[in-house]
């Protein structure tokens, strides 16, 4: 070892246990405090926990890579290759191209009234019919509702989405249970069946296996990017929406600050991605030596980018624990950045903005009970949330 690696300060802290996944926050900022890069002892890799870092970390993808697999098991970490979070270079440029084809603000302008609509009639449903699950019946409603319309996928075998998704998200870890590794083997199953005459006409899947058949692209292509629009981006979105719902009910200031000024929906939205980022972090594997804030990182080492400790990050961010829908949060690492970019960014935000919108636009009061947080290896969030939705006339 060298004399800079040696340097490095070493910690205990058990980022997986229970306690830390419901409560990460004051792990985070320990971690924070403890340096610009940490080796965690129980996992032996580098955690990098600081805004700036992580940022520059993650415009590197030739010196940090991602085609190594970008979890902390052998599970998540393999298959690899045809995978648009795991990959690098080319093959990442191709199969990521194929995904955002259907993903940029102009190609989903045209769905937005139509999940405006949606929305705005399932809210009209819950307001006064006093406390219901958030998650359950309004935060996970559009995201699930969006997937199986835009990618097209048969009824058959969806209802399996949800928890396809979480268990996917659970085996980032380094140890797993068999439920999850059972439901990851569902989830291939049911890709392996999908072809253009079970999918719905005019669908993105539609389309992705007419390209396959035209030669434009490969079946395994089609594949993985149908597979990227089901198993990243529900979840995500739905925790996101629960976190969003909470921080406003819990804020009232904030909720009658969003009334009066529907304009800042969009900064809200952003705000609260940044601040109860549902990615906990993702791994990179350095391909020659990284220095990090005049730390050496080894070339072949496994480094944990903490996407929620950055985005709590006080050298960065003023008062960073607090919700605040007036903060420009345009820079968070919650989507992460660089080529790496959340490729479902511009539908995640377009679902959380038409939530706000209608909320706004039906005048109600929030009124949030005590949540559940979950364990879930990958993402923060709730598994339940007490909500009431109420009349202000």
């Amino acid at each position: 070892m060298s004399a800079d690696q040696a340097k490095i300060p070493v910690s205990t802290i058990d980022v997986f246990s229970d306690e830390s996944l419901r409560h990460p926050f004051k792990d985070y900022r320990v971690l924070r405090d403890t340096g610009a890069v940490v080796m965690l002892e129980r996992l032996g890799v580098y955690a990098i926990p600081r805004f700036g870092d992580v940022r520059d970390a993650l415009r590197l993808p030739d010196r940090l890579l991602s085609g190594e697999g970008v979890g902390f098991s052998d599970v998540f970490n393999t298959p690899r290759g045809m995978n648009v979070i795991q990959s690098d270079g080319d093959m990442h440029r191709r199969l990521r191209n194929v995904v955002v084809r259907p993903l940029t603000p102009a190609q989903l302008k045209a769905a937005r009234p139509q999940f405006k609509q949606m929305i705005s009639m399932r809210i009209g449903t819950l307001i006064g019919q006093g406390s219901f699950d958030a998650m359950a019946v309004l935060a996970s409603y559009l995201p699930v509702e969006a997937v199986a319309h835009l990618v097209g996928l048969p009824e058959k075998g969806r209802e399996r989405m949800l928890e396809w998704a979480a268990a996917t998200f659970n085996l980032i870890a380094p140890e797993h249970d068999e439920a999850d590794l059972n439901s990851l083997a569902q989830a291939r199953d049911f890709m392996a069946t999908l072809n253009i005459d079970v999918v719905s006409k005019g669908s993105w899947a539609e389309q992705l296996f007419a390209a396959a058949r035209d030669g434009k692209l490969t079946e395994a292509e089609a594949l993985a990017a149908i597979s990227a629009y089901i198993l990243p981006s529900l979840d995500t979105t739905i925790l996101a929406m629960g976190h969003l719902l909470a921080n406003l009910a819990n804020a009232p200031e904030q909720w009658a600050l969003l009334r009066a000024e529907p304009e800042r929906i969009p900064g809200a939205v952003l705000e609260g991605v940044r601040h109860s980022s549902v990615i906990r972090w993702f791994s990179r594997v350095t391909a020659e030596d990284h220095e990090v804030d005049g730390y050496q990182i080894p070339a072949g080492a496994r480094v944990m980018l903490l996407y929620g400790s950055a985005n709590r990050d006080e050298r960065h961010y003023s008062e960073p624990d607090r919700f605040d829908i007036r903060r420009d949060a345009r820079d968070h690492l919650a989507w992460g950045t660089g080529p790496h970019m959340c490729a479902g960014m511009h539908l995640a935000r377009m679902e959380m903005e038409v939530l706000l919108e209608a909320l706004v636009e039906h005048d109600v009061t929030l009124h949030a009970g005590v949540p559940e947080l979950g364990t879930n290896s990958g993402l923060y969030g709730f598994t339940s949330l007490p909500l009431e939705l109420g009349r202000r006339w």
